[in-house]
């Protein structure tokens, strides 16, 4: 008898179909897409201020990979990107577009993938022509000679993880992974590795990245020494004391020694602006 009335509501759950909420209905009439994309689509200022690109350049990544769904995709994409700059919760986006709090956690992944796909190919590869041009740009535009780079970290908060100790925790108080990025003169990224334990520090997230992998086995490429002021000068990156133990891995006698040096610590805030 339990074996037959488990079965009779298997069934009936089965053969129901939950109701959607009124709310979610309203998507396509008082959904913040609907409402407000085209006016700011006309307002250029507010457009970027909400989504921290052009109006060019939305459309321009929303033409390159997206897919068919019931959602406009436009729309997938305007939240996504107003998630990312604004740093507001899920369920605040996921109200003003009329989509459910589900649904939105499962699309911001997949418009991110997305993205990171469309635009892989935007970043140029660390090889010895790239480094020269952009030595050129931090020469041209802040006379800063030889500087292929300023890489730093960033606190990026985060929810603990469960059963994570102390592993993400950092000394301003609160759990967070390490950004760590290398941009050029004209503040464009070449270089981005997030993920890593904000407990490790900048110093110990840069060794562990490909890049940083590459400088200290000496499987990277540089551009041949230039001669400044009589002195033959490597290409280097600019960071400040916090890659200073990294920095160590390559002089291990002091400032003269300049052949090896990859990552010069200097004070001029300009250049890491």
């Amino acid at each position: 008898m339990y074996l037959a009335a488990k079965e009779l509501r298997k069934q009936k759950k089965t053969g129901r179909r939950a109701k959607t909420n009124n709310y979610l209905l309203m998507r396509n009439v008082n959904g913040r897409f609907e409402r407000d994309f085209d006016n700011m689509v006309k307002t250029p200022t507010v457009f970027f201020e909400n989504f921290h690109m052009s109006v060019s350049n939305f459309e321009d990544l929303f033409l390159r990979n997206f897919r068919l769904d019931a959602i406009p995709l436009e729309a997938k994409l305007a939240l996504t990107l107003e998630y990312l700059a604004c740093g507001t919760f899920q369920r605040h986006v996921a109200s003003c577009y009329h989509i459910s709090k589900q649904h939105v956690g499962v699309t911001i992944p997949e418009v991110c993938d997305a993205i990171c796909v469309a635009l892989s190919g935007e970043i140029e590869a660390w090889d010895v022509e790239a480094m020269k041009r952009r030595a050129q740009e931090f020469q041209g535009l802040w006379q800063f000679p030889n500087c292929i780079g300023a890489i730093d970290g960033k606190h990026v908060a985060i929810k603990a993880p469960p059963h994570c100790g102390s592993a993400f925790y950092n000394y301003k108080g609160f759990h967070s992974i390490i950004l760590l990025a290398i941009c050029d003169a004209s503040c464009r990224f070449t270089f981005i590795d997030v993920g890593a334990y904000k407990s490790e520090g900048d110093m110990k997230a840069f060794s562990k990245s490909w890049i940083g992998r590459e400088l200290l086995e000496g499987g990277m490429e540089f551009p041949e020494d230039n001669m400044l002021g009589g002195v033959r000068t490597p290409y280097f990156l600019v960071a400040d004391d916090a890659f200073l133990g990294c920095l160590m891995l390559f002089v291990s006698s002091g400032f003269p020694v300049l052949k090896t040096r990859k990552v010069f610590i200097i004070p001029r805030w300009f250049c890491r602006q």
